[in-house]
């Protein structure tokens, strides 16, 4: 049978166990989120950029290492429990103290994730406008040289317009002028005929 101390000392350290489990199994509960957290960008970021692929596979690899790594960590902690409950309170600080450092890493990682995909957004939206911008003005300048060549298609035109108009006029006078000389000659020739 237990005596008081004994009991007091085993309810200590079976409370110590528990609260260390708990916030264990809240650290792995978190770390699994953020994994799954992780794995949500990977498959957004893989629909918007050639490359992020490869940085968020290394993203979530190293979360699966870092996972492994609490895992491990909490095996040795409980192995290490079970062997030995002396200097337990200071385990216990080191093992939360360490799942929080990954926990606060893992949040790094999972923000530069989310900033990279906005800036890839913000980077594609830049190159539709500027695309669309260029379109524009190669259009705008394509109008403009076909509304050039109309113009200079309509000069030409009003130029052999007048050309024509003027070779014709020109060849109306000559040939009236050609009529009144041979209508001349006809009259001298008839009058030389009528001498003789």
């Amino acid at each position: 049978m237990s005596t008081p101390s004994t009991a007091s000392a085993d309810d200590f350290w079976q409370a110590g166990y528990a609260e260390l489990q708990g916030k264990l199994s809240a650290a792995q509960g978190e770390a699994q989120h953020l994994r799954e957290t992780i794995q949500s960008l990977r498959d957004a970021l893989e629909a918007g950029r050639i490359g992020i692929e490869e940085r968020v596979s290394r993203a979530v690899a190293a979360a699966n290492e870092e996972s492994k790594q609490i895992k491990g960590t909490v095996t040795a902690l409980r192995d290490e429990l079970e062997a030995t409950r002396a200097g337990e309170s200071q385990r216990k600080q080191q093992a939360i103290s360490a799942a929080n450092a990954e926990i606060i890493q893992l949040h790094a990682t999972v923000q530069a994730l989310r900033d990279e995909m906005e800036i890839n957004r913000a980077g594609e939206q830049a190159r539709k406008a500027e695309a669309l911008a260029s379109a524009n003005a190669e259009i705008l300048q394509l109008r403009a040289t076909v509304q050039a060549l109309r113009d200079e298609l309509e000069m030409t035109k009003a130029a052999k317009t007048r050309e024509i108009d003027e070779a014709r006029s020109l060849d109306k006078r000559e040939i009236a002028h050609l009529q009144g000389t041979i209508q001349e000659l006809r009259a001298e020739l008839e009058r030389q005929n009528a001498g003789r």
